[in-house]
């Protein structure tokens, strides 16, 4: 028979120690934040984001501002930084540009970042 180790009792009188307010991350609120949500969600598009699970999102969305991803949201590739999801992915959409195209212009931005999964199964 085997023994257990003896764990010390926690001394609950002791308080945490805080996280510095710079390493929180704000709740998406805002105007902005809501005009970005709805026009990702009404022209069905991937953002990295999302897809990325980006802790400045609620950020950068607030501020008016996303990074498109298309080819859809799932990769071919596992890199081991990047959190978008692994796969095979659905078959290409070809109306995607034209939404990602309309979004963009009712976001009214002078500049537009867009980046794309790679999918490998497809000829370059």
């Amino acid at each position: 028979m085997q023994e257990l180790p003896v764990v010390p009792k926690i001394d609950n009188t002791i308080s945490k120690i805080q996280k510095p307010n710079w390493l929180r991350v704000k709740l998406p609120i805002g105007e902005s934040y809501k005009h970005v949500r709805g026009l990702v969600d009404t022209h069905k598009l991937n953002t990295i984001c999302e897809s990325g699970n980006c802790p400045n999102m609620g950020e950068c969305w607030g501020e008016g501002t996303a990074t498109f991803m298309i080819l859809g949201n799932i990769c071919t590739r596992s890199c081991g930084f990047c959190a978008v999801a692994t796969g095979r992915p659905e078959p290409v959409d070809w109306d995607e540009p034209q939404r990602v195209s309309e979004a963009i212009h009712l976001m009214k931005v002078k500049h537009a970042v867009i980046t794309s999964v790679d999918r490998d199964e497809l000829k370059d």
